[in-house]
């Protein structure tokens, strides 16, 4: 059936795209102190772990041929994933992006921010595969993290051009999400990033 292959096709680019964020190569080579090694290596797991979680899940609602239920896989059910993860290891764990489908994944102002230099920097054909910094606030320190998440050529099929998304497609997300901004993205385009804020000791500089 031809609209059945054509979401097909869309439910295994938005897998792909979550195994992009599993195979992509750390960059950071130069040293840091103890305590940020170890939660720059704390988020680099969980940001891993929860793309392979969502991953699976919307493998297996393939496999059933739910393809209205990978659609709430990739926009809801993933929310509340990223939630659990976030209880489970009490840290804050998102994934955002400025064009969102779901509200929940509004960024935060220094996600806006970082989010806006990657698509600088993706312009520039800078862009590494994740960023992190130690931030101050309220006097506490953090490891901020972000991991860039850059749309494929076959992820244009849910979030490219509204006019160029399929039908079936188009109206299942119509229904769901009459405020989506996840449309308008072109292969090579930052789509998002996985966000992870980790509180550091209070010794940390």
């Amino acid at each position: 059936m031809r609209i059945g292959k054509s979401i097909q096709l869309v439910l295994m680019v938005v897998i792909l795209g979550f195994g992009a964020w599993i195979t992509a190569a750390p960059t950071s080579t130069v040293p840091q102190p103890a305590n940020t090694e170890k939660a720059l290596a704390e988020a680099r797991k969980v940001s891993a772990e929860l793309s392979d979680k969502v991953r699976g899940l919307l493998v297996d609602e393939l496999g059933k041929g739910g393809y209205d239920g990978a659609v709430k896989i990739c926009a809801e059910v993933a929310q509340d994933m990223t939630n659990q993860f976030t209880k489970r290891t009490g840290h804050y764990i998102r994934r955002v992006s400025l064009g969102y489908r779901n509200r929940k994944d509004i960024p935060d102002k220094y996600e806006q921010k970082k989010l806006k230099l990657f698509d600088q920097l993706n312009h520039e054909k800078k862009l590494e595969a994740d960023y992190y910094e130690v931030v101050k606030e309220k006097g506490q320190s953090y490891l901020r993290y972000m991991k860039p998440v850059v749309a494929s050529a076959m992820c244009v099929k849910c979030h490219g051009p509204k006019e160029e998304v399929a039908e079936p497609v188009r109206k299942i997300l119509q229904e769901k999400y009459p405020q989506d901004r996840a449309f308008g993205y072109h292969a090579g385009d930052v789509r998002g990033a996985i966000s992870v804020k980790i509180k550091l000791p209070a010794t940390q500089k």
